[in-house]
């Protein structure tokens, strides 16, 4: 109850009265819609209870990312028409890697969650530090060690919350940790915060994504991070390859979830002309 109250405020204080009445509505609305959709493997009353599940987790766990964003991602999930494993970098206190263990079970697939369990590294400059917002939204400022828990806190959430027997651990920074990590996933999802920890996520685990697999990266609400993932001399230098399109890219996939936007891995072939029509990146 406190967090409800907590979250009535700062929904006040951000966009006031009607702004957050707006907001209330628009998340109706679409998860009505998200309740009644008949693609995907669940029906109504399933979904029913995996929102009802995402509530439980959201009252339980602290979580940095709004509910939501969780109704767009479990929708991509579950009409995700690749097999193969889902991939968290950045887990925070579990919350989300609840959700995703989740979803992962309905799915069957395994879940790997990746994070340090030490909190962020040092930004490595000051443009890492303070991640400029669009739209007059509070900037982004990250320190080293913040969002930290540690591994048994993370695994004692999803036990009590989640779906542990999908889970794997692979604790440890990512330049380290993702060497060793030798799948091929159909769905990553990256909420690391720093340009140069996403871009580790994308030296590592792009290059093995599955043809047509999803990417959700939580973060696309600073214009200088996207900036920073989908840098062309970057991706040339590093992947071999052109960066692909960003859906939400500078604001968000909704008013109600901002930051969230996803890309997929086209198969090798499609290059800027194959590409063209599918959207465009929008900052700002």
């Amino acid at each position: 109850m406190k967090r409800l109250i907590h979250m009535i405020r700062y929904a006040f204080r951000r966009w006031g009265f009607l702004g957050t009445i707006a907001r209330f509505l628009l998340v109706k609305a679409n998860t009505k819609r998200f309740l009644a959709s008949k693609s995907g493997i669940l029906n109504k009353h399933q979904r029913k209870m995996l929102l009802s599940d995402f509530r439980r987790i959201q009252a339980n766990i602290p979580c940095a990312h709004s509910p939501y964003q969780f109704v767009l991602i479990a929708n991509r999930i579950l009409e995700l028409g690749v097999d193969g494993p889902i991939v968290e970098c950045g887990c925070y206190k579990g919350g989300s890697s609840a959700k995703l263990s989740i979803l992962a079970k309905i799915t069957n697939r395994p879940l790997y969650i990746c994070d340090s369990f030490a909190g962020l590294p040092r930004p490595q400059n000051t443009l890492e530090a303070c991640l400029k917002e669009a739209e007059n939204r509070p900037d982004g400022v990250f320190t080293e060690g913040e969002y930290c828990a540690t591994l048994q806190e993370v695994r004692k959430n999803i036990e009590t919350y989640g779906c542990i027997d999908v889970c794997t651990f692979v604790p440890g920074f990512f330049e380290i940790s993702l060497k060793d990590l030798h799948i091929s996933p159909a769905c990553v999802f990256i909420d690391v915060d720093l340009i140069s920890s996403a871009r580790e996520c994308l030296k590592h685990l792009w290059p093995v994504t599955l043809e047509n697999g999803l990417w959700f990266t939580h973060e696309a609400s600073y214009p200088s991070y996207v900036t920073g993932i989908l840098d062309a001399n970057w991706w040339v230098s590093n992947l071999n390859e052109i960066p692909p399109v960003i859906f939400g890219a500078g604001s968000g996939l909704s008013e109600c979830a901002t930051g969230l936007a996803y890309f997929r891995k086209v198969p090798r072939g499609i290059g800027l002309e194959g590409m063209a029509g599918q959207g465009a990146v929008t900052v700002g």
